[in-house]
């Protein structure tokens, strides 16, 4: 189980997290969603333990930096070392991840179409993407982290992701990911987590959301107060 209580996260020019606080049982599909900006990105490098931060963050009781090898963190920026090959990388991570899977990261490299004797920082950005994807989904963590996986992202890579999620995770992971266009991902959230401004604007369960015939689009343009015909001032 994730908890999180009355974090605080600050710049040296702004506060980008204010009094966030939640919890996130084991197995669940959450999704942080919000506008450009709303503090998505920056509150999964909390959870990662890659930022400082005020107030409390705890995994089955432990803090982030006390069980790296639990969680796997997927950026857009991109993690692995440029100069190694997709084979070294997966023997690198190896290295610091006991649970690491090379079976599963090497299918995962050849689902992808990954090429694995060529250096990563020669892939195209889908190509790097999609190792790490591969990489995160191998590493035998139990929290896997995903910072925007479909940005920037082609359609076909986008359909590749979306398999991988449908098959490739296993029961007992819990999965964070943060996107701002999340239509794609509807279909996989068990929760939804909105943020506005640096706090949580609403916190709500898909099913109870389906239930009541709500669309995530909907709840989210509801939540943020977005005027569906705000268009119309420019005719």
């Amino acid at each position: 189980m994730i908890e999180v209580s009355g974090l605080v996260q600050c710049y040296p020019s702004c506060r980008t997290l204010d009094s966030i606080g939640f919890t996130v049982p084991d197995g669940q599909f959450l999704g942080i969603l919000g506008k450009n900006g709303a503090g998505k990105s920056t509150l999964l490098r909390v959870l990662a333990g890659l930022l400082s931060y005020d107030g409390t963050v705890l995994y089955d009781g432990q803090r982030p930096e006390k069980c790296r090898t639990q969680i796997a963190y997927l950026s857009e920026r991109g993690s692995f070392p440029p100069e190694l090959t997709g084979e070294e990388y997966g023997a690198f991570l190896a290295g610091f991840y006991p649970a690491f899977d090379r079976q599963r990261y090497n299918r995962l490299l050849d689902f992808f179409e990954l090429p694995r004797r060529r250096p990563a920082g020669e892939f195209s950005h889908g190509q790097r993407s999609k190792l790490e994807a591969a990489a995160a989904f191998s590493k035998g963590a139990r929290y896997i982290l995903m910072d925007e996986p479909f940005s920037g992202r082609d359609l076909f890579t986008r359909r590749d992701f979306l398999k991988l999620l449908a098959a490739g995770l296993r029961t007992e992971e819990t999965v964070l990911i943060a996107a701002h266009d999340f239509s794609e991902l509807e279909g996989f959230l068990d929760r939804a987590l909105i943020l506005d401004g640096g706090r949580i604007a609403a916190d709500a369960s898909l099913e109870e959301l389906h239930e009541s015939g709500r669309s995530l689009t909907a709840f989210f343009s509801q939540t943020l107060h977005y005027d569906e015909t705000r268009w119309k001032a420019l005719l």
